[in-house]
């Protein structure tokens, strides 16, 4: 019995078009097949020793997205987030200033490290992205003068854009470096956006979102005016050495050849595909909201990522995305206000024609819900802390119910939405108003820290 391969072969067989990830929408050229499955070669290279074929590629990589240096990931963008916080940070520990929509990759990464995070609320808004404000990054570096480096994410996972420039001018006035979780946008360089054109240190690019390169490949660039970037030769050794530390000693080839494909098919032809899909994605909001959804564009978006807010027609998310897929379009991700569709130069003609034609119908196939549950990761207030990161990741645990946990010190993340902003994380107590939401987020049971006496 083959009962992943056969789930696999059912999922083929709907044809329904693919507007999640991974970017490829199963469209990849020739040449990833199981042929190129290898290992470290004489003639294949390595990933983390360089001075091969594999350092080549990366080269090329780093002159066509204007990067430093650029390091190739066959372990997703965790791998990519491992190396930057370490190679900013050290491995002494230390206090590092991160936006609280940080997806757990990071939070983890921290525990592993030793790092305490000085936590930079986003503004929810509308519900439909974190706003991540200047100000109080100003702020925040004011009154913690022994910050490592700041950690953002932009942009996040509906599209919306942080003030990368702003935050970069404050960062680099403080001698401070700026790491970007740019993990959605790979292809903003597209349209000058990418964190590196404005002044970003380091930034983890998942390419498999929304370049064409299979599940698990992303990248590390370095922008080659960082700070640390004393001697480049010694600062790339480094950086391997450090991915090593962290990723599998058997990377897969096959993915490693799809990002070397995606870097030429980025130098070819790739900036002109994705403004091409900008201007599809530009039509679709236009049908959106002429049917009801909240379609946000423009500036502070990416201009290509579709995110359809829906409590204004009185429907969920959730609800919207099980009609989408009746109409053959399976979306990347939805909640109680939104869906999100990741569309990229790889959905056919045909793909938009009929997510056009499904926005179209959505509205009159869901069944209106008199108060739909919203969730707000940060509706909840801010926890309190009660132990550091580290400490309480490592103790004991037990395992409640999520109703019964007021009070109590989570050992665990708890993240009631992809793609995995905490609501609280290790070592923060769980409030009475959180612990109440938390069962009709789906979470019944949360990790605790076991208490003694």
């Amino acid at each position: 019995m083959v009962p992943l391969l056969d789930a696999l072969r059912r999922h083929a067989a709907r044809g329904t078009a693919s507007f999640h990830t991974p970017g490829h929408k199963g469209r990849l050229e020739p040449g990833c097949a199981a042929a190129f499955d290898l290992t470290e070669l004489p003639d294949t290279g390595s990933l983390y020793d360089g001075g091969d074929a594999i350092e080549a590629s990366e080269r090329l990589c780093a002159e066509a997205f204007g990067a430093g240096d650029s390091f190739y990931s066959a372990g997703g963008c965790t791998l990519c987030i491992q190396t930057m916080l370490l190679l900013a940070c050290g491995g002494a520990g230390g206090r590092i200033l991160m936006a609280r929509n940080a997806h757990r990759s990071a939070v983890n990464t921290a525990v592993l490290l030793g790092l305490e995070p000085v936590w930079l609320w986003p503004e929810f808004g509308d519900g439909l992205g974190c706003r991540l404000a200047v100000e109080n990054l100003d702020e925040k570096l004011k009154t913690n003068n022994d910050i490592r480096a700041v950690y953002i994410t932009s942009p996040d996972y509906t599209g919306r854009l942080a003030d990368v420039a702003g935050m970069a001018a404050l960062c680099h006035g403080r001698g401070i470096p700026l790491l970007v979780d740019n993990a959605h946008g790979s292809h903003l360089g597209a349209f000058g956006l990418h964190p590196l054109m404005l002044g970003a240190d380091m930034t983890a690019d998942s390419w498999h979102k929304t370049l064409p390169v299979l599940t698990g490949g992303a990248v590390l660039h370095l922008s080659g005016g960082w700070r640390g970037q004393t001697e480049a030769p010694l600062l790339r050794r480094r950086a391997k050495t450090v991915m090593a530390l962290f990723g599998s000693t058997s990377p897969s080839f096959p993915v490693l050849a799809s990002i070397d494909q995606a870097q030429a098919w980025w130098r070819r032809e790739g900036p002109d595909a994705y403004r091409t899909t900008a201007q599809r994605v530009s039509a679709l909001r236009r049908t959106a909201e002429a049917a009801g959804f909240l379609a946000p564009g423009g500036d502070g978006f990416d201009p290509a990522r579709l995110t359809l807010g829906t409590v204004g027609l009185g429907l969920s998310g959730i609800r919207a995305a099980e009609a989408f897929r009746r109409c053959g379009c399976e979306p990347e991700h939805a909640d109680a206000r939104m869906v999100v569709f990741i569309v990229t130069p790889f959905n056919t003609e045909e793909d938009i024609r009929r997510l056009d034609k499904a926005i179209r119908r959505v509205p009159e196939l869901c069944i209106r819900e008199t108060d739909p549950e919203v969730f707000d990761p940060f509706g909840c207030g801010i926890p309190a802390k009660r132990m550091r990161l580290r400490q309480a990741a490592l103790m004991e645990t037990d395992e409640i119910p999520s109703g019964e946990a007021a009070g109590r010190i989570a050992a665990r993340s708890i993240c009631p939405c992809p793609p995995g902003i905490a609501a609280v994380v290790p070592g923060e107590e769980i409030g009475p108003e959180l612990a109440r939401r938390l069962p009709g987020w789906g979470i019944p049971t949360v990790t605790v820290v076991r208490e003694t006496g």
